[in-house]
């Protein structure tokens, strides 16, 4: 796909995006797009109401190939915007737990009858959510743990690290999209297995706690946040920014801990920074931060 393509006129969307807003999405959030995969992805944002600073939405860019993502967070935020949606609930199910399950005579869906919790608990066996609409039966979706395990054994996946909320949310997306059939009008597929703008392998994206975890296909977290922690580090210290500012602005920005913020979070940081902090001479005196530091650190 060409680069050589006319500039993007991003007034149409500043009733959306705000200018610095774009700018980040432009320069980080959907870094090394073409301006036709710029303006396809701010386009499904803005149609779907999908805010990617909110994690709702991913650019992913392999090579020369795109992808546009939709996270269990966006998914469930659709949900929540419909005027039938009646709430959802997931739970893991231990070995040692009393769970039973049944086909309802009317509905013919799966019906949980019972699930108490019994200590010791075990280890997880499974993992169910029930999504409920106005005017329609539940639906439940039950996935044993032999299932995931694949993605548990993933190597750089935020499965094992965070296995119990990976499920849970995994389990929550496949009941909210049975329920409510969720599209993302992007004109080419469902959310639950974008092809991308130019054919490559089908991937499904589950979002991570730290960074993002697309099931089969992993982007190693780790390794990008450490890279963009990188240039961050190098900012802080030509701006003679300290510890303690740079915490008080991810608090004011992101309402959250520094160690908390996920992959776009901190690509979007490093970009904020520009804006916020006036680039001058390097001090000799600034302080130094790791990205361990930065990691350990608790806003205040």
């Amino acid at each position: 796909m060409s680069n050589q393509l006319a500039a993007i006129n991003t007034k149409e969307f500043e009733n959306y995006f705000t200018q610095k807003e774009l700018e980040v999405v432009v320069n980080s959030i959907a870094k090394n797009a073409t301006n036709e995969e710029l303006a396809l992805f701010i386009q499904i944002c803005k149609h779907n109401g999908l805010d990617p600073f909110k994690n709702h939405i991913y650019f992913i860019k392999y090579g020369n190939q795109m992808s546009i993502q939709v996270s269990v967070e966006g998914i469930q935020y659709l949900a929540q915007q419909r005027d039938d949606y009646k709430g959802v609930t997931t739970q893991l199910v231990h070995e040692n737990d009393e769970f039973e399950v049944e086909i309802d005579s009317e509905t013919q869906e799966l019906k949980i009858t019972k699930h108490s919790i019994k200590f010791p608990r075990g280890k997880v066996a499974a993992a169910y959510a029930i999504a409920r609409r106005e005017g329609y039966p539940d639906k439940v979706i039950i996935i044993e743990s032999e299932e995931v395990e694949h993605l548990r054994n993933k190597q750089g996946s935020q499965w094992k690290t965070y296995y119990n909320d990976m499920f849970k949310k995994h389990a929550l997306k496949r009941a909210l999209k049975l329920q409510f059939g969720i599209e993302v009008d992007d004109d080419q597929t469902q959310q639950e297995s974008y092809d991308p703008y130019e054919p490559r392998q089908r991937v499904d994206i589950t979002p991570e706690t730290k960074g993002v975890d697309t099931g089969d296909n992993v982007i190693d977290p780790e390794e990008e946040l450490a890279k963009v922690w990188a240039e961050i580090q190098k900012k802080t210290k030509e701006r003679g920014v300290s510890k303690t500012d740079l915490n008080k602005f991810v608090q004011e920005k992101f309402e959250k801990k520094g160690k908390e913020l996920t992959l776009q979070e901190t690509v979007a940081l490093n970009k904020l920074i520009d804006f916020s902090f006036p680039k001058q001479e390097e001090k000799q005196d600034a302080e130094a931060m790791s990205f361990d530091d930065f990691e350990g650190m608790t806003l205040e």
